[in-house]
């Protein structure tokens, strides 16, 4: 049940006719006897009797009449509540990122985050996963994005996407790797980033699985630079699966299909920190963002 509706009950029921009560409105009176009448249809009781001097409440409009009062003012009373909030709510909240801002979706973020609470100063702190974990854990930021698994009693893990990794090589090493078992790809030079990267774990935790040491040839912390280090033929590397799907539909890279390394995307911040005003509003925009459906909840 929508509340428009409601507001045009309340308003017929006030005046007792259609014509101030669209005046009131800003409506047709055409529109809003449409609106009466597809309540009435949702409810399947009359509301009102229609007499030639005016709108007269049913019984059934007279018991229902407090209800939908009360309803209208409680959807009021939030709004109002919610407007005070975004009043009160100030600080500084400092945030850690991690890989480039759309994956994480930083603008509409930000952007939601600061329509809602204006007064929130927000501060970003860049770097890979390690590194704004440790962060967190030293209180130089108050929550961070994280990729990889994490178990910690002291910090919370809102999970927000699950990523996939796909080894990927240098075209001219496509009949190599089409080729290639677990003790050829170990082989094979690899680039590294570096320790604390959700990058490095993952190829450490691939091969140590199956008792095997991998050789690092060169190390590196930006994406775009691993890219073009792979496609230059310098080595093998680990690529989200999604951002691996065009390149290699054009052909400048290609993928060794023997593992799809799953990796969580989440949000951190400090347990003992939950209450905070500036964390919960954070939070808040997070379920905008990122609705819970298309992640984990928290754990």
């Amino acid at each position: 049940m929508e509340l428009t509706p409601l507001r045009a009950f309340l308003a017929v029921a006030r005046h007792g006719q259609l014509v101030r009560a669209a005046e009131q409105l800003h409506l047709t009176q055409s529109a809003l006897s449409k609106q009466i009448k597809g309540l009435e249809d949702e409810l399947g009781v009359l509301l009102f009797a229609r007499t030639p001097t005016g709108m007269v409440l049913t019984g059934e409009g007279r018991r229902l009449l407090p209800l939908a009062t009360k309803t209208v003012e409680s959807v009021q009373d939030i709004s109002a509540l919610a407007a005070q909030m975004r009043g009160t709510v100030s600080g500084g909240l400092r945030l850690g990122t991690i890989i480039d801002p759309e994956s994480i979706r930083l603008g509409p973020l930000l952007a939601a985050l600061l329509e809602f609470y204006p007064h929130v100063d927000v501060a970003l702190q860049h770097g890979i996963s390690g590194s704004v974990l440790q962060m967190l854990r030293n209180g130089e930021v108050d929550a961070c994005f994280f990729l990889g698994a994490l178990k910690d009693p002291d910090i919370a893990v809102r999970q927000l996407w699950l990523e996939h990794y796909v080894v990927v090589g240098p075209m001219a090493w496509e009949e190599r790797l089409r080729q290639a078992d677990w003790s050829d790809l170990a082989a094979m030079p690899w680039l590294s980033t570096p320790v604390g990267g959700s990058q490095y774990g993952l190829v450490a935790q691939m091969f140590a699985e199956r008792g095997l040491s991998h050789r690092t040839s060169v190390q590196a912390d930006q994406e775009a630079t691993m890219f073009e280090l792979v496609q230059s033929g310098v080595a093998l590397g680990l690529m989200r699966e999604r951002i691996a799907a065009p390149v290699l539909q054009r052909g400048q890279v290609v993928m060794w299909q023997g593992v799809r390394l799953p990796c969580p995307l989440s949000l951190l911040y400090r347990r003992s920190d939950e209450n905070a005003a500036t964390l919960q509003a954070l939070l808040a925009m997070l379920q905008v963002v990122w609705p819970v459906d298309e992640g984990d909840p928290e754990v």
